[in-house]
């Protein structure tokens, strides 16, 4: 039987990257595909490893390792790393008999493995991305990035604020503008469906229900994901209305974690509804939410003016951070 061999940091794992292990796997009978993993790298050992099994698992005949034994920071092109790497390979795996790669560095290894190289799209005209490319503009090589991969890089922006101050509007439009997804506050839908009466019982529902939400539409979002409300709205509304807080889970604040937060203005309109506060309660939301977003020394804007002219500035402000028009293509 004729085992293969791939090694990579795949650091992101790409398309470049998918072309070669599927080319790799069509030249042996059976493929290794090692990640390497260095201290200090900027995406964890962990996340790599997971989009490689993502991505392949449902392969026959590639197996995935890992490695963070403390190697060279390589294999790079160097005929003395290559050659302490050639040392921990043959060791690690003997039955090896052929190695793929699209740099120099394999002929090297396989030279000091005594064993067979082939190299493919060296000149990367096939794919025409590495990821170090990828790192420094995921938005510009956004289709070169695995389907795995991606939400490492989805920008999550949660559009935040007091009642009636166009929250639910806007992060549906944003979302429409960038072709991506959104999630709705979801609080309204659960408090309709008990009845129209908040009680606390639904409070406690209300933070994972839209937690999940958040983690079902991450896996399916463009280069954004706006996200209606977050976590502290239902915690302040429960002090509030409770005099006490539900206890969420880890994983619920950890969902809740966003880049950017567009903080909604309260100079709109109020707009009567069964299930929001009167008025004159907007302006205590309002401050008590700044305070919260200070507090976590969070990234916010605060958008103020008519329906058009928040969207506008949120489309200001988002592409004066990410700046690219490829954003919404």
């Amino acid at each position: 039987m004729r085992h293969g061999l791939v090694i990579g940091k795949f650091l992101p794992l790409h398309a470049g990257h998918e072309a070669l292990i599927r080319f790799a796997k069509s030249n042996c009978d059976e493929l290794i595909v090692l990640l390497g993993v260095t201290a200090g790298e900027p995406i964890p050992g962990h996340l790599r490893y997971k989009w490689l099994w993502e991505t392949f698992r449902s392969e026959l005949r590639i197996r995935i390792e890992y490695t963070d034994e403390p190697l060279p920071d390589a294999p790079v092109s160097s005929r003395d790393v290559s050659k302490v790497w050639a040392d921990y390979l043959s060791k690690r795996f003997p039955e090896t008999r052929i190695i793929f790669s699209s740099e120099k560095y394999g002929e090297y290894l396989a030279e000091y493995m005594g064993i067979e190289h082939r190299f493919f799209d060296v000149e990367r005209n096939k794919i025409p991305v590495s990821g170090t490319m990828i790192r420094e503009n995921p938005y510009a090589n956004w289709q070169y990035i695995s389907a795995s991969a991606k939400p490492h890089f989805i920008k999550k922006i949660c559009v935040f604020g007091a009642e009636s101050t166009g929250k639910s509007v806007l992060t549906e439009r944003l979302a429409a503008y960038y072709k991506t997804e959104f999630v709705p506050e979801v609080a309204r839908h659960l408090i309709d469906e008990d009845g129209g009466k908040v009680t606390f019982d639904i409070i406690k529902k209300i933070g994972p229900a839209h937690a999940e939400a958040i983690i079902a539409k991450h896996k399916t979002a463009g280069k954004f994901l706006f996200v209606d409300t977050d976590v502290e709205i239902t915690r302040l509304f429960s002090e509030y209305y409770f005099n006490r807080v539900p206890d969420f889970p880890a994983w619920v604040d950890a969902a809740n974690a966003f880049d950017f937060y567009l903080f909604m203005e309260t100079d709109t309109p109020y707009i009567e509804d069964p299930q929001r506060d009167s008025e004159h309660m907007r302006e205590f939301f309002r401050n008590k939410l700044i305070d919260i977003l200070q507090n976590k020394n969070a990234d916010y804007e605060i958008i103020s003016g008519s329906w058009d002219e928040r969207f506008k500035k949120a489309v200001a402000v988002i592409e004066k951070r990410w700046p690219t028009e490829l954003l919404r293509r």
